[in-house]
């Protein structure tokens, strides 16, 4: 809560500061959200993704059969693993259906990534220079149960963060960017990917599980091994970033009403059945 409180706060600051609206914040990924339905679509996104790093994924209308299993079921639009259910087997796809049935939320149905490891690449587009990021960090998601195909999230108290940022040299960070520029051009974003390694990852052998556009958590300020004065120092310089890419907006992108729309869709899916 307070790592949450002092992004806001310092944010906020710094827009005032380069005299800027922090409410734009919200129109950064603005291009990507779907007004029609309210939400950042997982299908739209999913579309954004090349073939080679995208996993077997549709809308759940019961029509697909020839599943993988593990399954995950997902809320169309979802955040922070809420609402996310696995099935490890038709019986348990078909039972979960049944106990979500009366939701009129939408879900899509992805097969698991069978990569070892999990990461999380976030970062922020570079104000001045749209090939560049302003700040990238990797992340690895652990799990305390060691357990095959978590559902790790910050809302998970067995998932917990490393950064490894640091480990990479500056040829490794920008192919993992390269990378990040082929989905589109985000303002800010977390990708969650599973890769057998940081050099397979790094080789471009892996696949996305999610790429989330609304208020993404800098997942590198989780990590448990971090002093407070690291911790404040990369809130800064988080934030910095972000007031510098929102005052860059492009004037003549289309504002559109994502805070509204989202907060609703995401009150409806924190009220969802969570993986017990």
């Amino acid at each position: 809560m307070h790592i949450r409180l002092l992004l806001i706060f310092s944010y906020i600051y710094y827009c005032v500061r380069i005299k800027t609206n922090p409410a734009r914040f919200f129109q950064l990924n603005a291009p990507f959200f779907n007004p029609s339905k309210g939400i950042f679509s997982k299908l739209d996104i999913d579309r954004l993704i090349p073939q080679r790093w995208r996993l077997r994924q549709s809308a759940d209308n019961g029509l697909v059969k020839d599943f993988q299993y593990p399954v995950f079921l997902k809320p169309e639009w979802g955040q922070n693993a809420y609402g996310i259910r696995r099935a490890d087997s038709e019986q348990e796809l078909n039972d979960i259906r049944c106990q979500t049935a009366d939701s009129k939320m939408p879900r899509i149905i992805q097969e698991a990534a069978t990569e070892a490891r999990e990461f999380e690449v976030f970062f922020i587009l570079s104000a001045v220079d749209e090939t560049k990021a302003a700040l990238l960090t990797v992340n690895e998601a652990l799990n305390f149960k060691k357990t095959a195909f978590p559902i790790n999230s910050i809302n998970n108290s067995n998932t917990f963060y490393r950064e490894l940022t640091s480990s990479l040299n500056a040829k490794q960070l920008a192919t993992i960017w390269d990378y990040m520029r082929a989905f589109g051009r985000f303002g800010i974003s977390r990708v969650a990917l599973r890769s057998d390694s940081i050099e397979a990852l790094v080789n471009g052998d892996f696949h996305v599980i999610e790429i989330n556009l609304f208020v993404p958590m800098p997942i590198n300020l989780l990590d448990p091994s971090k002093t407070l004065k690291q911790r404040v120092s990369a809130i800064l310089n988080t934030t910095w970033h972000l007031a510098q890419i929102t005052k860059h907006i492009p004037k003549d992108q289309v504002t559109q009403s994502v805070f509204f729309k989202k907060w609703w869709i995401a009150r409806k899916v924190k009220m969802l059945p969570q993986t017990p």
